[in-house]
Parts: structure tokens; sequence; C-alpha cells
């Protein structure tokens, strides 16, 4: 008889180099859009680090993944670090809304889900259950070896939707920058507590207008 303690499970070879993927977020920007002014650009950026082998991208709506390859010899702690580097200072001449990126290492012979966790209610909407998954259960699986980031897909986001004229904003000389950086101004995040509103003191949790 021969016993084995241990035996590999994964189907593919260890990958030895480092890599690195950097996820850039502006939502509702077209896919073209973010490829010309978001992808390009990072790709430039950290293409400078030293001991890049190769990179590739993918542009999506309101996504953009750029995914760097490095020279054997660079260990991925320098990899990570050259990489950060790069993409925090591509910031400034990114789209003004752009939310920061996040780099995270790549392993190619893992990129296949392990698993698929579902959630479904009879009794909670779509927005409900999306605040379950992203908030909640991705911290519980946070803590689980090997998980980086677990992604949340499907059910309804919580969102305002602006819409404006642009033939009025154009009359009245304003961008649509302008109006954003209005709103982002005159909408402030205010801790939680009472407002004592005559006789009438009503407790909130939320934005105050």
């Amino acid at each position: 008889f021969v016993l084995v303690p241990r035996m590999a499970v994964d189907i593919l070879p260890q990958f030895k180099k480092s890599a690195m993927q950097i996820l850039t977020l502006y939502p509702g920007m077209p896919a073209e859009v973010v490829e010309k002014d978001i992808t390009s650009r990072m790709e430039r950026w950290t293409g400078q680090s030293n001991g890049i082998l190769k990179q590739e991208s993918k542009s999506l709506m309101g996504v953009s993944l750029v995914t760097n390859y490095y020279q054997e010899d660079v260990t991925a702690a320098e990899a990570m670090a050259n990489t950060s580097s790069y993409a925090m200072s591509d910031m400034y001449y990114q789209p003004p809304g752009t939310l920061p990126p996040m780099v995270q290492p790549f392993d190619p012979t893992a990129s296949k889900p392990l698993m698929l966790l579902t959630v479904s209610s009879d009794i909670r909407n779509g927005k409900e259950l999306y605040g379950l998954a992203y908030y909640s259960l991705r911290q519980m699986l946070s803590g689980v070896k090997g998980i980086i980031c677990p992604a949340a897909f499907g059910g309804s986001k919580r969102r305002i939707y602006i819409y404006v004229n642009p033939a009025k904003i154009e009359a009245l000389g304003i961008s649509q920058t302008e109006i954003s950086e209005a709103i982002l101004k005159n909408t402030t995040m205010i801790p939680s507590g009472i407002a004592e509103i005559g006789n009438y003191p009503p407790k909130w949790n939320s934005y105050l207008h």
C-alpha cells in the first residue's frame, strides 16, 4: 500500500511569475469611452513598471481591467508596489468622477470560480438582496483562505439618476461636470443621531439635505 498524505488538486501547474490586475470603475461610462479615456491611460502609466513583460486589458461598460505580467525575477511585492504607485499617479489624468483603481494579485491558473453563491428570497426585493450579498456576505467570505474580493452580481443597486437637458445647460453656459460637482458639494454626509425639530425629535441615519 502507498500512503498519499496530500495530493495536488490543481488542473494547471502553479503560476510562477508575478502578475497584477488593475480594476478601475466609472459607473455608466460606455465601453468605447472607457477604452479610450481610462484603459489606454492606465496601460501607458503602469506599463512603465520595472520588469514588465506584457499587458492585457478589457474594457466594459463602466469597467476597466488591465493585467500586467512581470518577469520571473520580479517578486510579487515589487510588482504590487510598482503597479500601485503608477496606477495612483495616473488618477490625476483620469476623467473627473473616476473611482480610485483597485490593484490585486492575479493568477491566470485560478481565474475560474470555485463556487457560486446564490441569494434569493420570497420577501426581500432585489435592492435588499444586493445589499446583503455585497455588504454582509462578502465580509463573511473574506476570512476564507484563498478568497480575494468576491464579486457580487445581479440584484438592483441603489442609485439616483439625474437626467440633464443638453440644450438648456448649453444655453446657460453650464457643463455636466459643473452639475456633478454642485451635487457632490451640496450632498453632505452627517453622522446619525437625533434632530430636534420643535417638539418632535426624529431619529435619522442617512443623508440630511
